[in-house]
């Protein structure tokens, strides 16, 4: 009952806040509500009589791109969103795909109506100089979105499992109550996550372009025929694939042609226990946890092989695959949040 009722909440705020994006072009254009989306089907409206599956979000940035491009739709798709960044709109006006901002910018090229404005307005929602994303902020995000309960666990728990000062988890986790993200549930003072979704998409560049080059080892190249026993010669501990070889193994799906691994293990035993080796152009990207309690537990037993699966958490292997804007890795990216992610939201 809630979730219909939340539903159809979400429903209205899209109608509204789609006639506003229609009315900030002030152009003489009819907009009409036509059909409610059906179960994984999007809301379609018409445009001068011409009907368009409306993708609605807070905020489209470069990485939400390829996800676009992988949408199916009955109609013409067209992207509403409160802000798109100016590389976010360039790729979709490359790529064909009608977008309409709350600025009053917009690309629409369907039969009945044509438009295209650009003042070179706009702002994010959520300002990139808040707070909450940055690298410290990404990793305690991180936490809560992967254990949500763990919101109203201590600073001291909370800066320990993410590896950050008590200092950045207090101004995190204000800064995430005053822009929305957290919530006070009752009068105990317990906070709840919201918005998780939303979260999550702010989170995947944030790890991509600050969090995992701060803990990338470097570039590594397998030696013999390793790349080829990957999947055997690498189960033992504190090593965890991630990435596309991540992706293979939560799912079955994805063969990998660039490959990612987190370990705690040392430089030197990089290479005589991994028996890898530093390579520029590799196909390794080697990094430290960013998570504190990673495994110590000793090296998997052979006849276990078969069974064990040693890959980080699919948080990290879906943010990694959407940030790469691959669509072999978006689609498998889709399986992954609907196989692992969404059940927790």
């Amino acid at each position: 009952m809630f979730h219909e009722q939340n539903k159809k909440m979400n429903m209205l705020l899209d109608f509204k806040y789609f006639m506003e994006f229609i009315d900030s072009l002030e152009l003489d254009i009819e907009a009409i509500f036509e059909q409610a989306p059906e179960l994984n089907e999007l809301p379609v409206y018409s445009l001068n009589g011409e009907k368009v599956s409306v993708y609605f979000k807070n905020e489209i940035r470069p990485h939400n791109v390829p996800i676009l491009l992988n949408q199916t739709a009955k109609h013409p798709l067209l992207v509403a969103a409160k802000y798109i960044t100016p590389k976010a709109k360039k790729n979709l006006k490359a790529n064909k795909v009608n977008y309409l901002d709350s600025y009053g910018n917009a690309y629409i090229e369907i039969p009945q109506l044509k438009v295209y404005t650009e003042h070179g307005t706009g702002k994010p929602v959520i300002p990139d100089t808040t707070k909450v994303f940055t690298q410290a902020g990404a990793q305690l995000i991180f936490q809560l979105l992967n254990r949500p309960e763990v919101v109203n666990e201590t600073v001291r728990h909370l800066a320990h499992i993410s590896q950050i000062s008590l200092g950045s988890v207090s101004k995190i986790m204000n800064g995430l109550f005053d822009e929305g993200f957290l919530v006070q549930w009752n009068d105990d003072k317990k906070y709840q996550l919201i918005r998780k979704e939303e979260l999550l998409d702010r989170w995947i560049p944030i790890l991509n372009e600050k969090v995992l080059p701060n803990y990338k080892i470097g570039t590594y190249s397998f030696t013999g025929n390793l790349e080829e026993q990957w999947k055997t010669q690498f189960l033992r501990a504190k090593v965890w694939w991630s990435g596309e070889p991540g992706a293979a193994l939560l799912t079955d799906y994805l063969y990998p042609e660039k490959y990612a691994l987190f370990t705690t293990l040392e430089v030197k035993e990089i290479m005589t226990v991994l028996k890898l080796v530093p390579d520029k152009k590799g196909k390794i990207s080697l990094y430290a946890p960013f998570w504190g309690n990673t495994s110590t537990v000793s090296i998997i037993n052979p006849e276990d092989l078969t069974k064990a699966k040693n890959h980080v958490n699919p948080l990290i292997i879906y943010a990694q695959l959407i940030h790469s804007g691959e669509p072999r890795n978006i689609e498998t990216a889709q399986i992954i949040y609907n196989e692992h992610i969404a059940p927790k939201f």
